[in-house]
Order: C-alpha cells, then sequence, then structure tokens
C-alpha cells in the first residue's frame, strides 16, 4: 500500500484548517487492495468523519480532559480534533495503514500525544475504559452491529458517552434498533457537511449523529 496516490486536503471546520492525506482514487485504491481481506477504507475522508469532527469543535466539552477511543480511525481526523480540544486520545484500526494515516494527520495539524494500536472488534483486547468513544462511519457493515457494540459495551466507562457519525446508511436503522433492544439510551441530531464529491456544485449530506448511553 505503499505507492497509493495520497493526496494532502485541507478542511475547515469551525473557522480552523485541519489537514489529511488521503487517496481520492478509489479504483487505485481497489487495485492496491486485491487480495485483502478487508478493504482500506479508511484510507479515504468520509463526510461522516468531517460531520463528527464538526460536533466536537461545536462542543468541545464533551472531550476537554477526557479519555477518548476513536474506532475504526481511518484518517484520524476525529481523534486529532479531540486531542487539539484536550483530551487523552487512544486511536484504534484494524489496518496498519490506516493507523500511520492516523499519526500523520496528527503530524501535519501539530498534535502530539495520540496512542495508536490495533484493535480488532472481533477480539477486542484493548485494557481499560474510556469517558468518550467516537466512530465515524463504522456500522456500515450490519454483520458487525452486534460485536460494535459488545466493544463499546466493554470499552465506554460508567456514565460515559458514544458518539457515531452515519451517512444515512439503510443499516443505520437496524443498528439503532438493536442498540435500544440491548439497553442503549439513543438520541440522534443531523449535521450537513459539503458532499465531498457532489453531483450539484454546492452540494451537502445529511450526516446523524448518534449520541449512546447505556442504561
Amino acid at each position: 500500500m505503499e505507492n497509493l496516490p495520497f493526496v494532502q486536503r485541507s478542511i475547515v471546520i469551525a473557522g480552523r484548517n485541519w489537514l489529511v492525506e488521503t487517496v481520492d482514487d478509489q479504483d487505485a485504491l481497489l487495485a492496491a487492495a486485491e487480495g485483502r481481506a478487508q478493504f482500506p477504507f479508511g484510507l479515504m475522508l468520509w463526510e461522516s468523519a468531517i460531520a463528527l469532527a464538526a460536533e466536537l469543535m461545536a462542543r468541545p466539552a464533551l472531550v476537554t480532559g477526557k479519555t477518548v477511543l476513536e474506532l475504526g480511525s481511518g484518517l484520524g481526523l476525529c481523534g486529532v480534533v479531540a486531542a487539539a480540544l484536550g483530551a487523552r486520545v487512544t486511536q484504534t484500526d484494524h489496518d496498519a495503514g490506516a493507523l500511520a494515516a492516523c499519526e500523520r494527520t496528527a503530524a501535519l495539524n501539530g498534535i502530539c500525544g495520540i496512542t495508536r494500536t490495533t484493535g480488532d472488534w472481533h477480539d477486542w483486547r484493548l485494557p481499560g475504559t474510556f469517558d468518550v468513544i467516537l466512530g465515524a462511519d463504522v456500522g456500515y457493515d450490519g454483520g458487525d452491529h452486534h460485536v460494535l457494540l459488545a466493544v463499546l459495551s466493554r470499552a465506554l466507562a460508567p456514565g460515559g458517552l458514544v458518539l457515531l457519525a452515519d451517512p444515512g446508511r439503510e443499516q443505520l436503522s437496524a443498528f439503532v434498533a438493536l442498540a435500544k433492544a440491548l439497553g442503549w439510551t439513543l438520541s440522534q441530531t443531523i449535521r450537513r457537511v459539503d458532499d465531498l464529491k457532489p453531483a450539484v456544485l454546492g452540494a451537502q449530506m445529511a450526516v446523524t449523529i448518534l449520541d449512546l448511553r447505556q442504561g
């Protein structure tokens, strides 16, 4: 994956400029991923990450001074924003390339002190619990909803908060129903962000922000 055509992109969130290196060419990513068990979606920038980062910028008290776990970190934008707001952040992803991308995102934005480690939801070994758990577009595989919620239950500290961003995928309603059945309390808001590949100039995407709490 070393020869992928990464490009630097600038995203303005709440008046601050954030930099990431992303693969815009999905065909190149598809070719590089041939033979891999899982497609490295995390090496692309997604609207859900921007929306979740914007939510944190709008509500910094959610993470300031807190321990924060970022699941499926991808390029790591949300974790980097949380760290910039004063959180103690741990980023996890199943893909080593994504964790390397997280490190580059932190460096590009002058953020230090983030912990990064491999995180496999089906074999979760990360010790401890966190005040806040973040996830951007991590529920796209309905078959993983049970294991995702199991990881959230194990990793969330008592009284903690989970914030997930979803771009309105058809699997969202099933995830919400399952979470409620397992005893989670949920609320939803919508945050609109610019469509990264708009069919019409200036088009926006409505991203759902899920607020989950246990009990």
